[in-house]
Parts: C-alpha cells; sequence; structure tokens
C-alpha cells in the first residue's frame, strides 16, 4: 500500500516560493510607506510654504494697513447706507460710487476749511506782529548788523559792486533776507522736508484708504465668501472674528467723534469766559483738530493762548494754556473708552481701553491708539472661539 503523502500537494512548492513572496511583501510595504512618508513630506512643504507666503502678503500689506483698516471698518459702517443706494441707483457699482464721493468728500472738506482757516489766521496773526512797533524794534535788531565792528560779508560784497541806485533800494532787503536765511535756514529747510514727507505719506494713505473702500463695496462680498471657502478656519470662526473687527472700528469712530465733540464744546467754553473772539470758529478748528493723534488740540488753542500774551493779556493766556494742556488735551484720555465702550458698545471694560491705547502708543506710536484696542478685542475673541464648550448634562 503506498504511503500517503505526509504533506498535501502545492504544500512544498508553496514553502519553496515562500521567500520570494516575502520578498515581494516586504517590497510592497516598503513602497507604500515610502510613498506615504512621501505624500507626507510633500503636504509639509505645502504647509510651510503656504505659511510663508501668506506671512510675505500680511508683510506686504502691513506697510499700508492703517488706511486699510480704516477703510474696512468705513465700509462695514456704511453698509445700510450702500445697500439703500443699491436699491435705489440699480447697481452696486453706481452704488459704491456715491459712496466714495460722500466718504472723500467728509474728510477733505474739514481738512481744507482747517488748512484755508489756519493760513487765514496766521497771515493775519503775522500781519499784527510786522505791524507792532515794538515787533519792528526786536526784528530790526535781529537782522542788522553794524558795519564798524564786523567785516563785510559775501553779500555785502556783492551788494557793493550793484549800482548806487539798487545799492539804496535793495541792500536792506537783501542784507535782511540773507542773514535770516544764514540763521534759520537750516531749520527751516528741515521742517519744510519734514512738512512735504508727511504730505506725501498722508496723500499715499488717503489714495488707499479710497481705493480699498471701493473696492469693498464691489467686491467684498465675492472675496469674503472666498475667505469663507477656503480659510483653514471655519465659517463659524470667521463670521465671529469679523463681527469682533467691525465692533472694535465701530467703537473707535464712535469714541472719537464723541470725545472730539466733547473737547470742542468744552474749549468754547473756555474761549468763552476768556473774552477770545470768534469762539463757535475756533470750536470747530477744535473739532477737526482733536481727531490728529500727535498734534491734537494743542494746535488751536497753542497759537490763542500766545496771541492773548502778545496782546498784553498774560493772565488769560497763562489761564489758558493750563485749561488746553489739563482740560481739552487731557479729558480724551477718560472720555474716550468710556465713548467707545457705552457709545460704541465695544465688549472691553473701559479700563482696559484705555491701557490698550496707551500701550498701543508706546510701542507703535500713533498707530498704536487703534492697533492697541484691535489686538485686545481681536485676542479676546480667540480666546472665547478656543475655549471648549461645557459638557452638555443629560435631560432628567
Amino acid at each position: 500500500m503506498p504511503t500517503p503523502p505526509s504533506e498535501p500537494p502545492g504544500v512544498t512548492a508553496d514553502r519553496e516560493g515562500a521567500p520570494e513572496a516575502s520578498q515581494g511583501s516586504g517590497l510592497g510595504s516598503g513602497l507604500g510607506s515610502g510613498l506615504g512618508s512621501g505624500l507626507g513630506s510633500g503636504r509639509g512643504l505645502v504647509t510651510a510654504a503656504g505659511v510663508a507666503l501668506v506671512l510675505g502678503a500680511a508683510a506686504v500689506f502691513g506697510a499700508l494697513w492703517v488706511p486699510m483698516v480704516f477703510a474696512l471698518w468705513t465700509a462695514a459702517l456704511l453698509t445700510p447706507l450702500h445697500r439703500w443706494l443699491e436699491a435705489r441707483l440699480g447697481g452696486r457699482t453706481a452704488a459704491a460710487t456715491v459712496l466714495e464721493l460722500v466718504a472723500v468728500m467728509s474728510l477733505l472738506v474739514p481738512l481744507v476749511f482747517l488748512v484755508l482757516l489756519v493760513g487765514t489766521e496766521a497771515a493775519g496773526f503775522a500781519r499784527r506782529i510786522v505791524a507792532s512797533p515794538a515787533a519792528q524794534v526786536a526784528l530790526e535788531a535781529m537782522v542788522s548788523a553794524d558795519p564798524t565792528q564786523s567785516p563785510p560779508g559775501p553779500v555785502s560784497g556783492a551788494i557793493a559792486m550793484l549800482p548806487a541806485a539798487l545799492q539804496r533800494l535793495g541792500a536792506p532787503v537783501i542784507e535782511r533776507v540773507a542773514a535770516l536765511l544764514s540763521e534759520h535756514g537750516a531749520t527751516a529747510w528741515s521742517w519744510a522736508a519734514s512738512a512735504a514727507g508727511a504730505g506725501a505719506s498722508l496723500t499715499l494713505d488717503f489714495v488707499i484708504f479710497a481705493v480699498t473702500l471701493f473696492a469693498v463695496r464691489t467686491e467684498g462680498d465675492a472675496a469674503w465668501a472666498w475667505a469663507r471657502a477656503h480659510v483653514p478656519l471655519g465659517p463659524e470662526t470667521l463670521d465671529r472674528l469679523a463681527r469682533a473687527f467691525t465692533e472694535t472700528g465701530r467703537g473707535i469712530f464712535i469714541g472719537a467723534g464723541l470725545t472730539s465733540l466733547a473737547q470742542s464744546l468744552l474749549s468754547m467754553l473756555f474761549y468763552a469766559a476768556l473774552g477770545v473772539p470768534r469762539v463757535v470758529v475756533l470750536g470747530l478748528l477744535t473739532f477737526v483738530a482733536a481727531f490728529v493723534p500727535a498734534v491734537g488740540t494743542a494746535v488751536v488753542w497753542g497759537p490763542v493762548a500766545l496771541g492773548l500774551a502778545l496782546t498784553g493779556h498774560p493772565g488769560k493766556a497763562l489761564a489758558l494754556a493750563l485749561l488746553g494742556a489739563f482740560g481739552v488735551g487731557s479729558i480724551d484720555n477718560l472720555t474716550r473708552p468710556l465713548f467707545q465702550r457705552w457709545g460704541g458698545n465695544l465688549k472691553l471694560p473701559a479700563s482696559v481701553l484705555l491701557f490698550a491705547a496707551f500701550g498701543g502708543l508706546s510701542l507703535f506710536g500713533a498707530k498704536g491708539l487703534l492697533l492697541g484696542p484691535l489686538l485686545v478685542r481681536m485676542a479676546r475673541e480667540v480666546i472665547e472661539i478656543a475655549r471648549p464648550a461645557p459638557p452638555s448634562t443629560p435631560p432628567g
């Protein structure tokens, strides 16, 4: 009787092919792990590149963030008016154009009024100073030179070469102008250069503000829909951050407007009590100047106090200087956070808003008055979003 095979047919063949199978499975697993690691490293590379590009884009726009943020806040606050205009004009572009003109004129008209009024007052003040006998004597002593004690300079030598008639007509004027230029020319040039630089920066900010406002009002909805669909934060998170951003802008705008109004009314009260003329005009100037962070209301009450001192009223001048510095100029530190908190419905305590504004001012300069409250408000919103939801208790 034949002996049955100890192993079923095919087992030996399977064993003989086992090393090849094990080699194949090892190759497949290695290839799969290699592909997975390669895919993972590719995703990491894309993520790192994306973060770098986003930070680079933020740096590019960071130099222009102030007018752009103002434009975003303005567009958000003017949304009801834009919808009303769109319904009556029959188009988003037409409504945005009208809204742009309204916003631009609202900024330009007070600025032009301030420049013209300050220029007129400065010219009249200069004429009164020059017409004063004491001022004329002081100016004569400042620009005149004693020819017996000092040798003639290059200007005097050039004048000596002119005909006698021209010497008699032009020598005093040329000598005085030359003396003034030699003494104050460098300072005047530095001031002129600073003023030109500030004017160029202000013009650029104004252009960026106008372009951003028009773009937001015409293309903002499409851009926001794209952001909600692609930014990896989720639509609900983006909506909450957008509401906090708009809330901060509304609070800052309302706080600045009401604070400027309070400073204007208080300055008008002081001017009237001291008998200063043109109280209403000075009050309007104070209202406009209160929006300027670096100078503020001192650009109005300072020259008025100087005029009182030069016209023989030193007591009134000292009183106005003290009231302007510690009254008109300091009341915004108290009223601005309160108006932002309650008038603008900004969800931060008034003390936190005050500290945020001062901290931003010390870190970032005048721009910190906006950036400080904005960062603190957005930080609070991020903390509230990141907080885990409390566990729900089952009913019963």
